[in-house]
């Protein structure tokens, strides 16, 4: 964890966007994933401070990475806001992309995948392993596709294939 305190990101964007994670998750796999409070800040900051990763990104093309909580900006070398923007593939090394691409085709047949490992790549350029992953396909409270979520179980060294 980062040695300051971090606060979360400001405005109305980042506790929405962390209720759609929250939402989704909750109806794809039938419980909650933090508890709720019913207060949509409280809850995002609940999330952003949660020992998983939790990254998403959005539909754009390519997808950027649109929320990050801390253990994921840990992970990646980075602190929340300077991940916010980037292509979300850049996470991934080259020689990866045909597992992200399967993973991908799984969401689409599924809307979520558990236990997914992988390897990823911090901003540092340093390789890890993600593993017991969760990924979602979300949709915000009137059904649309609004991208998709990770929540990574844990984190380490990359191990030799």
């Amino acid at each position: 964890m980062h040695p300051y305190f971090i606060r979360l990101p400001e405005g109305p964007a980042f506790p929405a966007r962390a209720a759609v994670i929250l939402d989704s998750f909750c109806r794809l796999l039938g419980h909650e994933l933090v508890e709720r409070s019913g207060d949509a800040s409280l809850d995002a900051q609940r999330l952003f401070e949660l020992p998983q990763g939790v990254l998403a990104h959005d539909l754009s093309q390519p997808p950027l990475l649109d929320w990050a909580n801390l253990a994921a900006a840990d992970a990646f070398d980075a602190l929340p806001a300077t991940l916010l923007g980037r292509p979300s593939a850049d996470t991934t090394p080259a020689d990866e992309t045909a597992d992200r691409q399967h993973l991908f085709e799984m969401l689409r047949r599924q809307g979520f995948v558990t236990g997914y490992c992988g390897t990823r790549v911090s901003l540092a350029g340093r390789r890890f392993a993600i593993q017991n992953v969760t990924v979602l396909a979300l949709h915000d409270g009137l059904g649309n596709p609004a991208g998709h979520a990770a929540i990574i179980g844990s984190i380490g060294p990359e191990t030799a294939p």
